[in-house]
């Protein structure tokens, strides 16, 4: 059996190995041929991963068993899109679609009688600024379809400096934005840390899920990216049920079948659930593997069998009693990427997996959104106290040298 890959990038290796582990031809394709998973696919095609038809075309013309985007953004319209037109498993494009727009998913979320945050979309600095006065500060300025909190930005209600906070965001927004639009919302004010999550989901049904508090780095660049987080989410247990049964009432008013998501969410001061990301992938910055790692399941192997229409239930929900971490590697500071240095009781005692993003000698920017991560931390600890203590310095026990 053959299946297409959209995507040949360092994420994509670790399931190309899979799917070589399970007997199967991995043929890779997009845009940037020198992407090192193409080294170990068994074959390449230069094709754009974000045109729907010409991966269309490509999986027609190779006869593959399935298309499989994973944890790129870009690839999943066009594996839905594929998989749909060829007759073989998917949730429906069209509902994968408005789970990656912005502007869509938050109308549909509106008509359904979910909770969400008030907002405007626009296609012009112009336009936001005649809407703008039927929102409540703060609000967050982002694109309509990008993830990964790329373009994003918080404005807050300060007479000196909104005005111009909000043309720059607006700006950033829309010089990022692919379709050219822009969504402004009221930002929606947490009652204890943000969630994120990977999650899996068999039938439209989330069998299996790992819930965190997010924290940010106050001094990023974009301090509202998010970059440590702790498992499992210290939410009361009844408000994650809660969020459970809004996410599978998301998953069945739209249809979805067997698939990954990567999920924000946030619960205010009343217990209201606001979904804020149900993303139809697993999470980048290998966010995937923490689920894999606490489960001890296999998504990967599930995210190939899935595409092939194959049995998944060995995919359950599961409860662990340890704590994990899992942390976006970034600089605040630009420089040369050197390397990283860990503590070497850290690395004994709690350290699971560093994947580095960049190669040494490379050139790293300052954290704006994960397109500028420098690698991913995953790391486990006996008690939720020492986790906490890392999660709020983690200088002492790791960090990237730079020149």
């Amino acid at each position: 059996m053959t299946i297409l890959l959209l995507g040949g990038t360092a994420i994509q290796i670790p399931i190309i190995h899979k799917a070589h582990e399970m007997g199967l031809r991995v043929i890779t394709c997009d845009n940037r041929p020198d992407n090192p998973g193409h080294v170990i696919s068994d074959e390449y095609h230069n094709v754009d991963i974000t045109d729907c038809e010409a991966v269309l075309q490509l999986a027609r013309q190779l006869r593959v068993d399935a298309v499989v985007n994973y944890s790129l953004e870009a690839g999943v319209k066009a594996a839905a899109y594929a998989q749909e037109a060829l007759g073989k498993p998917t949730s429906p494009y069209s509902s994968v679609c408005t789970l990656s727009d912005k502007k869509l998913f938050r109308q549909f979320l509106h008509e359904h009688g979910f909770c969400t945050p008030r907002m405007i979309t626009c296609k012009s600095k112009e336009e936001a600024l005649g809407k703008i006065q039927s929102l409540k500060f703060p609000v967050v300025v982002k694109p309509t379809d990008l993830w990964g909190s790329r373009g994003v930005t918080r404005v807050d209600a300060d007479p000196l400096q909104m005005e111009s906070r909000l043309s720059a965001a607006i700006d950033c927004a829309l010089s990022l934005s692919r379709g050219g639009e822009v969504i402004i919302e009221e930002f929606v004010e947490p009652c204890g840390p943000p969630i994120e999550g990977s999650a899996f989901a068999i039938d439209g049904v989330l069998t299996t899920r790992a819930w965190a508090d997010v924290y940010d780095d106050p001094k990023a660049e974009n301090p509202i990216t998010p970059v440590t987080f702790c498992y499992s989410s210290t939410q009361p247990h009844h408000l994650i049920d809660k969020l459970d049964a809004t996410l599978n009432r998301l998953l069945s008013l739209l249809g979805m079948k067997t698939n990954a998501y990567n999920v924000e969410a946030r619960i205010d001061s009343n217990g209201d659930i606001y979904l804020m990301e149900v993303a139809p992938r697993n999470g980048g910055n290998t966010s995937h593997d923490i689920l894999s790692l606490i489960t001890g399941q296999d998504v990967q192997r599930a995210i190939i069998l899935a595409a092939l229409g194959e049995d998944c239930s060995f995919m359950r929900y599961v409860t662990y009693d340890t704590f994990w971490m899992g942390h976006v590697v970034h600089t605040n500071t630009p420089g040369t990427y050197q390397g990283m240095w860990i503590d070497d009781d850290f690395r004994q005692n709690n350290l699971v997996r560093y994947t580095p993003f960049l190669q040494p000698g490379t050139h790293a920017d300052t954290y704006s959104g994960t397109n500028n991560t420098i690698g991913a931390l995953h790391a486990q600890f006996p008690t939720r106290k020492e986790m906490m203590e890392v999660a709020k310095d983690t200088k002492p026990c790791f960090h990237p040298v730079l020149l």
